[in-house]
């Protein structure tokens, strides 16, 4: 039979095993979400960097494009034209850019990219470095790009805030009812988007529905979305118009919201 002191021997050994193994499991936690940190800083570091660019792009294209002197008929710069400007500098950053959006009062002021498939971007910066962050991306089955009927742009939705967490925000009436529109930049202009639709869907919702047969069938979709819209937008969609999808995942990657919207001709 063990003694009172080979009792106490053991029961210290015990502890100093378990605190170890405390310590070791502190360790690697701490470790793990210094890595994470380190990669959402990249990320986002990265792409503070391009949207400071593109404000500056812009607003020296503006000003180029802007007469000299006032009560001249003629703009100063011919070309400087800014949606064309800022879609040549980030097309020479990667030759994957089709446009720009921007959403007010989010994160959200990005490039977009359309890849050969939906899986590189998922893990690749702008810059193509590997990182959680990705990039928006065009569903890759859309031949025209930006120019297609429907266009569909993925984007995750980061703990941080960054990429397509701020669409969660159209959840809210208010947040909706201050923010009906947005701003995309393409290779053809710079268009304003009219939100009709904003619902929480599943990943194999007709949703995601790239091509249709006649006006017909794109109408009853159009009435669909509306349907299971959180809001009556009450925005009619025409036959004619071209649509936008905007995807991210909720519900811990359940489920998926998405903000549609029509483009509104310059």
């Amino acid at each position: 039979m063990a003694t009172k002191r080979e009792k106490k021997k053991r029961s210290r050994k015990l502890q100093g095993a378990i605190f170890v193994i405390a310590l070791a499991v502190f360790l690697f936690s701490a470790y793990q979400l210094l890595t994470i940190y380190l990669e959402y800083k990249r990320g986002s570091d990265e792409y503070e960097q391009l949207s400071e660019e593109a404000a500056k792009l812009l607003e020296e294209a503006e000003a180029a494009a802007a007469p000299e002197k006032e009560g001249e008929e003629e703009a100063g710069q011919k070309g400087a034209t800014p949606w064309k400007k800022l879609y040549d500098r980030m097309l020479q950053e990667n030759e994957d850019y089709v446009a720009w959006i921007t959403i007010q009062d989010t994160e959200i002021d990005y490039p977009i990219v359309q890849y050969e498939d939906n899986d590189f971007y998922l893990s690749h910066t702008f810059a193509k470095a590997e990182n959680a962050a990705g990039t928006l991306f065009i569903d890759s089955n859309i031949p025209e790009g930006m120019e297609g009927k429907h266009v569909i742009v993925y984007g995750h939705n980061m703990k941080n805030g960054s990429m397509f967490a701020g669409l969660k925000k159209f959840r809210e009436d208010d947040f909706y009812e201050g923010h009906k529109t947005f701003q995309v930049n393409t290779a053809t202009g710079f268009y304003k988007y009219e939100i009709f639709s904003v619902s929480v869907i599943s990943p194999e919702s007709d949703t995601y529905t790239l091509e249709f047969a006649d006006d017909a069938e794109f109408l009853d979709y159009i009435a669909r979305m509306q349907e299971r819209s959180l809001h009556d937008t009450g925005v009619t969609v025409d036959a004619e118009d071209k649509i936008i999808t905007l995807s991210t995942c909720v519900n811990q990657n359940v489920d998926r919201l998405v903000v549609q919207a029509r483009r509104l001709e310059n």
